[in-house]
């Protein structure tokens, strides 16, 4: 690295980090009435895992927030503070090396244009439309979640799942198939969201491409076998008192007034870069991660639960995942392949992804001020 591009470097991460602890400790330490988020409530689920009064099916964060509590002799909600904000730098970390390697890929030299490529991939949220859709979380979602952590969990052995299956199937290498699996099996333990749509995603890739390498099959079918075994087991004992329903679109319908146009809102940057694309629409990565948000899409708008958690749309949870994915890999391209797209529809994507960032940094900043992240909304678009 050059010696600007390094300053360059670690003062973004400086920067982050300083938010995400800001951001964590008033989630935590100031959670009645303002700070919204489920990090309190995972609090309380550990302290009554460690009193053996509570069963956690995905404890990764929990483990992650009492063990750095036990090495750092601090207390528990200081140690969630601590654990959430260094998983948040170990995404950003996951996601900088992913830019930083396409970019290499492509004999993009290293420059500030990866560092704004980075920023723009943690700060983007989705569309908004004018008198109609103005609240920017509400029915769209968005590609950064910043009030649930066991999403900020998962994502990093998520991704390395996405990553290293791709690898393995173009390489065809014991070794990386061997990584994924390990992600994979890992992420059932820090959110189980990302396996539910990432196995029927991958049969789906290796249906279309015909994928006979006996490692693969061996690695999906173990994969598949002990996924479903992990998650029958967490389900039974998650949903004593609540079962999975299938009911259309109720749930969705509870913050949505169009479905159809969240949906567009919500992906309108990655649906544009890959109508005017012609190249990236042959990547298995990014076919793998469209077929995930289109599974995460069906999750969400067939299956509920029942009694008080209906309410709280825990199989949405899968479409967010989906959804900070597609955005990375398509900014990316975008941004590596920009001289090589059309003036005019490379106008319409800049504007857009300018337009969809600006609404991420409000969103973030909003939530820094103590605004519900559910109900934050831009009102002169009213």
């Amino acid at each position: 690295m050059r010696s600007n591009y390094r300053v360059a470097f670690y003062t973004t991460f400086l920067f982050l980090a300083i938010l995400f602890f800001f951001l964590n400790y008033q989630q935590v330490f100031f959670n009645v009435g303002q700070y919204q988020s489920d990090t309190p409530e995972h609090i309380k689920f550990l302290e009554l895992f460690i009193a053996g009064e509570q069963y956690i099916p995905h404890p990764m964060w929990h483990l992650g927030t009492y063990i750095t509590s036990k090495i750092a002799l601090i207390p528990v909600p200081l140690a969630a503070v601590i654990f959430s904000t260094l998983l948040m730098l170990i995404w950003v970390s996951i996601v900088f090396y992913y830019i930083r390697f396409r970019f290499k890929e492509q004999g993009t030299k290293f420059s500030i244009l990866l560092l704004l490529t980075l920023i723009t991939i943690v700060f983007i949220g989705p569309m908004l439309f004018p008198k109609y859709e103005y609240i920017i979380y509400a029915g769209k979602g968005s590609p950064n979640i910043w009030h649930n952590i066991t999403i900020w969990m998962v994502k990093p052995f998520a991704f390395a799942s996405v990553i290293f299956t791709i690898l393995a199937i173009d390489k065809d290498r014991t070794f990386f198939y061997t990584i994924a699996f390990i992600m994979a099996i890992l992420s059932i333990f820090a959110k189980p969201s990302f396996i539910i749509m990432f196995l029927p995603s991958l049969l789906l890739l290796a249906l279309i491409h015909k994928i006979k390498s006996k490692k693969f099959f061996f690695f999906f079918t173990l994969l598949s076998v002990i996924s479903i075994g992990i998650l029958l087991y967490q389900f039974s004992n998650t949903f004593a008192e609540s079962e999975v329903t299938l009911i259309p679109f109720a749930v969705w319908s509870l913050s949505s007034r169009n479905i159809a146009l969240s949906i567009l809102l919500g992906l309108l940057f990655p649906i544009l870069y890959t109508i005017f694309s012609k190249k990236i629409s042959y990547d298995k990565l990014y076919q793998l991660s469209w077929m995930q948000v289109i599974i995460g899409i069906v999750f969400y708008a067939l299956f509920a639960q029942s009694g008080v958690q209906f309410t709280h749309a825990n199989f949405s949870w899968s479409y967010m995942i989906a959804m900070n994915f597609i955005y990375i890999i398509t900014i990316t391209s975008f941004v590596l392949e920009y001289k090589n797209i059309s003036i005019y529809p490379r106008s319409l994507l800049s504007i857009i992804l300018f337009l969809q960032l600006t609404i991420g940094i409000y969103y973030f900043y909003k939530i820094l001020l103590g605004q519900n992240p559910i109900y934050i909304s831009m009102i002169f678009l009213r």
